[in-house]
Parts: structure tokens; C-alpha cells; sequence
């Protein structure tokens, strides 16, 4: 039962003021559902009004286009299919056909026995469409494979795929084609013909620089130029890094890398070695951008590529 609060009639509706305490509750009852019937119709009338503003609101920007009709248009394409295919194709054996027949619906029996042929890595280096619905593919595969000595060489096999289908369904026309991969072209010259003392300053700047962002030793801000974007890689790849050779573009005189005008500009490749927590190394290359500030050089940059010779 709705109680009224006797307070000089402060905090009373005026509903309540002129209704007797027996009609107060059926006069709110009914004043509710004659407030929710109007509340249902606003909402069955505006829902939708508030459901198009709601899409055209939450459409996210690069939402999928539409066709004429109000078809979904297809993004896909069969270069992703074609790369899983030649994966499946094999690592098939004997006892396993990797499912081969979701590519290939006549799928293959292959004779292989298992772990004698192992795909580590696979990318399409090419792709043509050669008519409406069909596409020659060729993919690269790097594979283990099982040798008479016992042990696995790394190879690298190419494989021309076909692959027929429209809008997100793709089905391989045959088995993949192993054909010639791209050659390799002969070795390129670069453009850093100075030799820099890798305890000088150009050297310890390079040095200090590889051990902060390769494994984390000392401050990177120390040896970088203030404003230059260069992230750590994280977790830092190596334990510990030694630099074994930094060459410049720039000649110097001597003496004058050790006093450089603010500003001054040079190009360093640095060849390096990184050891892991196994002490296992690896040898890495960097090409870098230096720029002189306060009598010292600074890293400005990582180098999207060497600069080449007569470049």
C-alpha cells in the first residue's frame, strides 16, 4: 500500500492529494499501464527510425561495399587458399593426407612417410588472374627435406597452383605444378667506402646504440636524436651485441669525426653480431643515419635500405 507522508503536503503528488488512500493505488496502476501503452507505440514507431540511425552511427568506416541488389561485395581473393593448399599438398604422407580434399576435392594418395618432407614457411610470390574466375598462383615453399644421411636440408620449391572459383569459394583445378623459382641476382655494391674506427666516435656512437635497442643495455635515449621515432623490439632479441665493422659514406679528415659541426649529416652500415641467452650468434647489418648535436653523434634513424654505389 502507497503511504502518504503527512509533511504539510510536501513531497505529495498532486494525484495523490485528490484521490482517498483506497483509490490511490488502482488510480497509479492505471495511470502506469495508460503511460506504458503510449511508451510501447512511441517505441514500435521510432524503433525504426533509431534502428537506421543506429547503422548509419555504428557503421564502421570501411565497412564492406554493397553490390547493385544489396549484395555483400567480395574482398577475398585466392591467394591465401592457394598458399594453405601447397602446405597441405606437403606435408601429405602415407598415413595422413593433411586435408588435401578441402582443396582439392579428388585429393591424392601420397606414398610419402611422415617427416621425411616438412613445409617451414610458404609465401605467393605471384598472381594472375588469366580469365574471369581463374587464377595461376605461384607459391614458395621453404621445406625440410628427409636426406639418405639421415639428416634435413633446407630447400626452397616453387609451385604453380590454379584455382577456380567466384566471390569466398575456391577450389584447386589440379594438383600443384612445381616449377623454377625467380633467380637471384648478382651481388649489389654499396656506397659506404670509409672504414671508421670502432672506438672512435662515429664507432662508440654505433655501438652504444646496437647494445640499448638489440639487448637492452644502457639508455637508448643517449645515443638517439631527440625526436627520432625508433621502437624497442620487445623482448630484445639478444643478450649481448658486438660490432665488428662500421663503414661511413662520408670521408673524413683526421681528427674532424671527433669534432663535428652541429647538424652535420652522415651514413653509416655497420656489421654486427648478436648473442643469445645460448650463446648462439647471429650476424646483422645496419644501415644508419647519424646527425651531429652537441659535439657527438646521434642515431636518427634505421635506414630502409643501404644506399648503393653511383646512387
Amino acid at each position: 500500500m502507497f503511504r502518504r507522508h503527512d509533511r504539510g503536503g510536501a513531497g505529495i503528488s498532486p494525484l495523490v492529494k485528490l484521490l482517498p488512500d483506497a483509490d490511490v493505488e488502482p488510480a497509479l496502476r492505471g495511470a502506469t499501464r495508460r503511460a506504458g501503452r503510449w511508451a510501447a507505440w512511441l517505441a514500435v514507431l521510432a524503433s525504426p527510425l533509431l534502428t537506421i540511425a543506429g547503422l548509419i552511427v555504428l557503421q564502421p568506416a570501411g565497412a564492406p561495399s554493397m553490390r547493385d541488389g544489396g549484395a555483400l561485395a567480395s574482398s577475398t581473393s585466392p591467394e591465401g587458399w592457394a598458399e594453405m593448399y601447397v602446405r597441405s599438398w606437403l606435408s601429405a604422407t602415407r598415413d595422413d593426407p593433411a586435408d588435401l580434399e578441402t582443396f582439392y576435392p579428388p585429393g591424392m594418395k601420397s606414398q610419402r612417410a611422415v617427416g621425411t618432407q616438412v613445409p617451414v614457411d610458404t609465401a605467393v610470390i605471384s598472381a594472375v588472374s588469366t580469365a574471369p574466375g581463374t587464377w595461376s598462383i605461384v607459391v614458395v615453399a621453404d621445406v625440410l627435406v628427409l636426406q639418405p644421411d639421415g639428416k634435413r636440408a633446407a630447400m626452397l620449391l616453387c609451385a604453380q597452383v590454379a584455382m577456380i572459383g567466384t566471390d569466398a569459394a575456391f577450389v584447386a583445378a589440379a594438383l600443384p605444378t612445381p616449377v623454377a623459382c625467380p633467380g637471384t641476382g648478382g651481388a649489389v655494391v654499396l656506397a659506404y667506402d670509409e672504414v671508421a674506427d670502432p672506438g672512435g666516435p662515429v664507432g662508440q656512437s654505433v655501438a652504444g646504440f646496437l647494445a640499448a635497442y638489440l639487448a637492452g643495455q644502457g639508455q637508448l635515449d643517449r645515443f638517439v636524436s631527440p625526436g627520432a621515432s625508433l621502437a624497442l623490439p620487445r623482448p630484445a632479441p639478444y643478450m649481448a651485441v658486438q660490432v665488428t665493422e662500421v663503414r661511413t659514406r662520408e670521408k673524413f679528415e683526421p681528427g674532424q669525426a671527433a669534432r663535428p659541426v652541429d647538424g652535420t649529416v652522415i651514413h653509416s652500415f655497420t656489421h654486427a653480431w648478436g648473442w643469445d641467452a645460448t650463446g648462439q650468434s647471429t650476424p646483422v647489418d645496419y644501415a644508419l643515419t647519424l646527425v651531429a648535436r652537441a659535439g657527438r653523434w646521434e642515431i636518427n634513424r634505421i635506414d630502409p635500405a643501404p644506399l648503393l654505389a653511383g646512387r
